[in-house]
């Protein structure tokens, strides 16, 4: 009997010292997928057993400004959640570049308000929108090329004006073109990470008509448009220059226009808007490779 006894407290320490052998080989390996290098993952094949992944749900919060509230605050807040894979992402490898984390920008937007005797005018505009309109300025056409301002460009637009058009539709016009300008320059800021420029050419059935636009700081305008009637419904087809070169003066951009092709007034009109648009939504847009830096190289874009 003391022999069997002996003979199991033997076996007994022995499988001990295994299990404990065991528990200190795989805690080594453990270490070892914490702290091996990513440079080396395709030295080896053996060693991609070793590669960490870490998979995980971020849980971002960033705050939703509406132009369109009247009050702006940090309560109405939306959580995205990001699925995520980051196997060394925080280490450069084979020479390349480190991948810049995703910077998730706020909403930038102006607000301008514009009171004289003639015109009462309200101006928001959300350059980060999803190309809502809310125009309602007294003048069904402008009302009407704002909206394709917001639609083409994928701004929020909202403008409210009352104005003298008892009188014509000049006043109007001119200072809801002001705001706008100043609703832009507010909201464009420091201009950092833009790409600045923008081009564009629209068509719109026999309509052809070409915008380049610089947001320089310095106002210019350069317009060639040949339309060939005197009104649009009851709009003055000279106010369509009237309103380009307000909208200049104010927000500090360069922009020139020009007609390609076309004979009907509304067309050549309506491709113009659309054009300048899709330009303003590439100047305004952001470029990664600048990394948040003022495209110019004087380190700096300002309204002169």
């Amino acid at each position: 009997m003391m022999l069997i006894s002996d003979l199991t407290t033997a076996v007994y320490r022995i499988y001990s010292i295994f299990v404990y052998n065991l528990f200190l080989f795989f805690s080594s390996i453990t270490q070892m997928q914490l702290s091996v290098p990513c440079g080396l993952k395709n030295t080896s094949s053996s060693l991609e057993l070793l590669k960490p992944r870490v998979r995980g749900r971020v849980r971002v919060r960033v705050s939703q400004i509406s132009p369109f509230s009247s009050h702006h605050n940090n309560n109405n807040n939306k959580t995205l959640l990001m699925n995520s894979q980051f196997p060394c992402a925080s280490l450069v490898q084979n020479n390349a570049s480190p991948i810049p984390s995703t910077d998730i920008q706020s909403s930038r937007f102006g607000e301008v308000k514009r009171v004289t005797k003639e015109t009462n005018v309200s101006v928001k505009i959300n350059l980060d929108g999803t190309g809502l309109a809310d125009s309602t300025t007294g003048i069904p056409f402008l009302d009407h090329m704002l909206d394709q301002l917001a639609s083409h460009g994928l701004f929020d637009v909202h403008v409210k004006a009352a104005g003298d058009i008892h009188i014509d539709d000049h006043h109007t016009n001119e200072d809801v073109a002001l705001a706008i300008g100043t609703a832009l320059l507010q909201a464009l800021g420091d201009r950092k990470g833009i790409n600045r420029f923008g081009d564009f050419s629209a068509p719109l059935d026999e309509a052809l008509i070409h915008v380049a636009l610089d947001l320089s700081g310095r106002p210019h305008l350069s317009y060639d448009l040949q339309i060939p009637t005197q009104r649009v419904g009851t709009y003055d087809t000279q106010l369509v220059e009237h309103f380009f070169q307000s909208l200049v003066n104010t927000s500090g951009m360069t922009l020139h226009i020009r007609q390609l092709a076309g004979k009907n007034s509304h067309h050549i009109i309506e491709a113009t808007f659309k054009a300048f648009a899709r330009a303003l939504r590439q100047a305004t847009e952001y470029d990664a490779r600048r990394r948040g830096t003022v495209p110019s190289s004087k380190g700096v874009l300002s309204r002169s």
